[in-house]
């Protein structure tokens, strides 16, 4: 219901902005008018539609706090900050312009390009509040059944077991997530990149952190889940790292590794990817800010880039190991975003570059985080063994270009 009141809200205020008239009279001042005072004109209902996206926005932010901070047992203040907000930065709006009474025809046209900006940016606002509203009634939805089964557990099972102590599990839940977190932060100091150690295996705690994964197939007589082994690459690591010479190895680009189908290669390198930037990064000052993406990754958002440049999700395809990203710029920030699919949990490792400073998360787990150093790419910057699951896998690259050219890329060893 929540989310159906929202989304016709937000298509009551795009019909309103439709229906406006491009003539209001001119305001007595130069001073915007407030929302009450504009009404219904074109200017009203854009900030209707701004500040329900801005509600929509901070209720996203607080229901994802909140489930951090229950995860890792944390305050809410703290958690809080370091969830990054989703609300996109927007262009503004010649308000004096809309406002206006149209005498002179040689106004009409510039006019009306302003009215198409604003009706593109409440387009935008409608598809954003749209996924936004859906996840949040999934994640509540979720909660809730949560605290059902929590119910059930303690009802009908825990008052019964022998010796039951309520305030002993409730001390054991809360070890149970402090242990998480403090996995979790391992996992972030083992990624950091060591000029001593270039390569460093993630799994034994990525494991901790996935302890549902299962080696589980499709058996294709019976169309049964069958257990098999996970596929694991080698632990010498002085053999990966002296294989990477881009005019010897077998390689291929792809996001899929199966055993089935294809000529087996030794790496693999993402090809394709989502790109968006440049975020800005004046003299580097932005180097660790969190930008939307790192929070929500949503491919239709729109977001105001560096030098208040409209910049949104593109698509990339390459058939190069080195990835470089659109609207390559100085001194900005870039996220690229892919999912690689395989049939079965593996235990790979990949091998990471990137021009200048990045950061590269598995499945919301940071798998590698470069220094702030600036330097060039090269392909073997670093390597790290991670923890694929079957199926799905998504990652999220950030990348910083501190001057000259940016550039990325990523391989996974596909053979033992």
């Amino acid at each position: 219901m929540r989310v159906l009141l929202s989304v016709c809200l937000f298509i009551g205020i795009f019909v309103s902005l439709s229906a406006s008239e491009a003539t209001e009279p001119a305001p007595t001042n130069d001073e915007p008018k407030s929302l009450v005072e504009d009404g219904n004109t074109i200017v009203g209902v854009y900030d209707q539609g701004v500040a329900t996206l801005e509600n929509i926005c901070e209720d996203y932010r607080r229901i994802k706090a909140l489930q951090l901070a229950k995860q890792r047992d944390i305050a809410f203040e703290d958690a809080y900050e370091n969830i990054s907000s989703v609300m996109p930065i927007l262009k503004p709006i010649d308000r004096k312009l809309l406002r206006k009474k149209i005498y002179d025809p040689n106004e009409i046209e510039p006019h009306k390009r302003e009215i198409v900006k604003v009706e593109s940016e409440v387009k935008m606002m409608v598809a954003l509040a749209t996924k936004l509203l859906l996840e949040i009634e999934i994640m509540e939805a979720q909660a809730a059944q949560q605290e059902q089964q929590q119910e059930e557990v303690t009802l009908a099972e825990l008052i019964q077991r022998e010796e039951f102590d309520p305030k002993a599990e409730i001390e054991q839940s809360g070890e149970e997530r402090e242990e998480q977190e403090q996995k979790v932060e391992e996992l972030k100091e083992i990624a950091k990149e060591d000029e001593q150690e270039q390569a460093k295996d993630l799994t034994p705690i990525m494991h901790q952190l996935m302890p549902d994964i299962e080696d589980l197939t499709s058996d294709e007589t019976t169309k049964e889940q069958v257990k098999m082994q996970m596929f694991t690459s080698q632990s010498n690591v002085n053999n990966v790292m002296g294989k990477m010479d881009l005019n010897t190895i077998n390689k291929n680009v792809g996001r899929t590794i199966s055993e089935e189908g294809g000529e087996p290669v030794e790496w693999m390198f993402v090809d394709t990817w989502y790109t968006i930037g440049p975020f800005p990064n004046p003299g580097r000052m932005n180097l660790h800010r969190k930008f939307p993406p790192e929070t929500v990754v949503d491919l239709s958002a729109t977001y105001i880039g560096k030098g208040d440049k409209t910049i949104k999700w593109e698509f990339l395809q390459t058939n190069n190991v080195k990835c470089v990203p659109h609207n390559d710029e100085e001194y900005a920030i870039y996220y690229a975003y892919t999912e690689v699919w395989m049939d079965r949990p593996m235990d790979l490792w990949v091998a990471v570059g990137s021009d200048d400073k990045a950061n590269i998360w598995l499945n919301d787990m940071p798998i590698w985080i470069s220094s702030d150093k600036l330097k060039g790419w090269k392909v073997n910057e670093g390597f790290r063994k991670v923890t694929f699951k079957a199926g799905v896998n998504k990652v999220l690259y950030r990348v910083e270009n501190g001057h000259f050219s940016t550039a990325f890329s990523l391989g996974i060893k596909a053979a033992p």
